[in-house]
């Protein structure tokens, strides 16, 4: 798969990852639902447990929503304490059975309030499960396992919704690197232009005046030694005009390496880069980006890199570049 299939893989993951994640979190309520009416004579608390979902579930997968863009959802305080009444209302009404949805109120809790809050709510819930579920009419062997099915079922929605968020941070991380290199590469072209390519013109221009005041004076014989100075300076800009576009077509050495340390970097691997001291090469071929880019990547996937460091040296007049791990090194030779 190449660098374009990657990304519109990735593209369509994230555009279609919140929807799957809400949908596959509407699907537990919906069995609790489905079960609750399997009990022998309990139409009624069925019916309450109905009613209820029905009236929290929206705001639950509200809350799901906006977490899974990776954002919390406006309003949230007030929608997860319109949530908290009608499942904490619905408690005695709608059965023994109805403590599972504690779970829903588990998650937006940990989705909507801060960390210290939402951590005390959940364990608050956890627990009080056990002595509503045994006042509602569960038996005693059955609480480890409400306790086991709101400790887990909230752990799974949790990761549910923060994967797609994550696909979208990295997404945005990706993006972002992306215009960074784009504008530094920018600045380096302006910059170069401005101090090669500016100079000469302005050598040009200078020469173009004195050529007019002579022609203004009639003097030939000078006239015609600055018209073909100014000819030949002419030709001098024109062919590293050239140059430099050649030089433009391909990318630039320290994008590269600085890209390479920023993906690194966002992926929780600490990276340095260390340059040498004096000016590098300025463009780096198709070959050795290419090991690069394959080495950033396999070091991305690698879950036990912890740390990273990238050396640039010359030596015998060429560039090399050392990805160096904890436990691994890998040389990359730039032609010069």
């Amino acid at each position: 798969m190449d660098g374009v299939e990657q990304r519109w893989h990735l593209d369509r993951v994230v555009r279609v990852a919140p929807g799957g994640a809400v949908a596959c979190s509407a699907l537990f309520p919906t069995l609790q639902v489905a079960l609750a009416f399997g009990y022998p004579g309990g139409t009624r608390a069925a019916l309450w447990s109905l009613a209820a979902t029905a009236a929290y579930l929206p705001l639950h997968l509200r809350h799901l929503w906006h977490a899974a863009h990776g954002a919390r959802p406006p309003a949230g305080l007030w929608t997860l304490a319109a949530m908290a009444v009608v499942i904490l209302g619905a408690t005695p009404l709608a059965g023994a059975t109805w403590v599972r949805a504690y779970v829903a109120l588990i998650v937006s809790a940990v989705l909507v309030l801060p960390s210290r809050w939402s951590y005390a709510v959940s364990v608050a819930l956890v627990l009080a499960s056990a002595p509503v579920g045994y006042a509602m009419g569960l038996a005693l062997t059955e609480v480890p396992w409400v306790w086991f099915t709101l400790i887990c079922g909230s752990t799974a929605l949790l990761l549910l919704v923060w994967l797609p968020a994550a696909l979208i941070r990295l997404q945005s991380a990706r993006e972002a690197l992306a215009q960074q290199a784009v504008a530094q590469e920018r600045r380096r072209i302006d910059d170069d232009l401005r101090s090669t390519l500016g100079a000469a013109l302005a050598a040009i221009a200078a020469r173009g005046e004195r050529s007019r005041e002579l022609l203004a004076q009639s003097d030939e014989g000078r006239l015609e030694a600055e018209l073909t100075r100014l000819s030949e300076d002419a030709r001098a800009t024109l062919a590293e005009a050239r140059q430099r576009v050649r030089g433009y077509r391909r990318p630039s050495l320290r994008a590269e390496l600085e890209t390479a340390a920023a993906l690194l970097s966002v992926a929780g691997i600490t990276t340095r880069l260390d340059l040498p001291q004096g000016p590098i090469q300025a463009t780096i071929g198709d070959r050795p980006r290419a090991a690069l880019r394959s080495t950033v990547t396999r070091l991305l996937r690698d879950r036990t890199a912890r740390a990273c460091v990238i050396t640039v040296s010359s030596r015998g007049g060429r560039i090399q570049l050392e990805l160096r791990t904890d436990d691994s090194a890998e040389t990359i030779e730039v032609a010069a």
